[in-house]
């Protein structure tokens, strides 16, 4: 996929990772300018997607829309629900962490956000997957859910969340889930050019994946970088 492709009416579809990390969560050390960057120089646009907190998404986009003000601000947070992740986009305003993952859909809806569940069969992360059971109480209220996460260890774990998603009749996203700059620019979605929540809903049905899984000693790297944050933050 050589030609490059923005968010600009002449060209035919853009290329967007629904799943990204800055240095503003607590477990990645990449510097939002990488991800800017990205867009400048491959026109691969990334939803900054931080832990509890929209503060990355909005030091990204603010300069992305100086470089093409075509592009909508998108607002989102991973947010740590009492049972597992679920991502809002198209925030106005942070949504505080471990709600219920009703409530935090109700939130998110409330903004006239979208609800994205991120990984949700991944067996590797057991506490931050949504669980089973509270997936289904609440797929009624989901908008999207993540089809495909480079960052899982089992490629069956994106074969469930693909399952699950066209059983609900769900469109599906694809994110890198990049923690660190060497992962980014490696998966996105291609699909038509968007403005708004609804708009991303139709284009996302028709939208061409481009993924492939990280080397699983990626994680490490993740758990070294949490580590030294905390120890970092801790009172001397």
């Amino acid at each position: 996929m050589e030609e490059e492709c923005g968010m600009t009416a002449e060209d035919d579809y853009i290329r967007f990772d629904m799943h990204v990390h800055t240095w503003h969560s607590g477990d990645s050390e990449t510097d939002p300018r990488h991800i800017v960057r990205l867009y400048e120089t491959r026109k691969i646009l990334c939803l900054v997607c931080d832990h509890n907190t929209t503060a990355g998404s909005a030091a990204v986009f603010a300069e992305i829309r100086k470089i093409d003000p075509a592009v909508p601000e998108i607002l989102a947070e991973e947010i740590m629900t009492a049972e597992g992740e679920i991502i809002g986009l198209f925030l106005t305003e942070d949504v505080p962490p471990y709600l219920s993952p009703a409530e935090t859909v109700d939130r998110i809806h409330d903004q006239g956000g979208l609800a994205l569940v991120p990984h949700p069969f991944c067996s590797y992360r057991i506490s931050s997957a949504i669980r089973p059971a509270a997936l289904d109480a609440i797929i009624g209220a989901v908008d999207i859910i993540e089809g495909y996460n480079a960052r899982v260890l089992c490629d069956e774990d994106n074969h469930r969340a693909l399952a699950y998603a066209r059983f609900h009749d769900r469109p599906v996203s694809v994110g890198s889930d990049a923690h660190t700059v060497q992962e980014l620019g490696r998966c996105f979605l291609e699909l038509d050019p968007f403005s708004s929540p609804r708009e991303l809903l139709a284009t996302l049905k028709s939208a061409r994946p481009t993924f492939c899984r990280i080397d699983p000693s990626i994680h490490a790297i993740t758990r070294r970088v949490k580590a030294a944050k905390r120890d970092q933050q801790q009172p001397e």
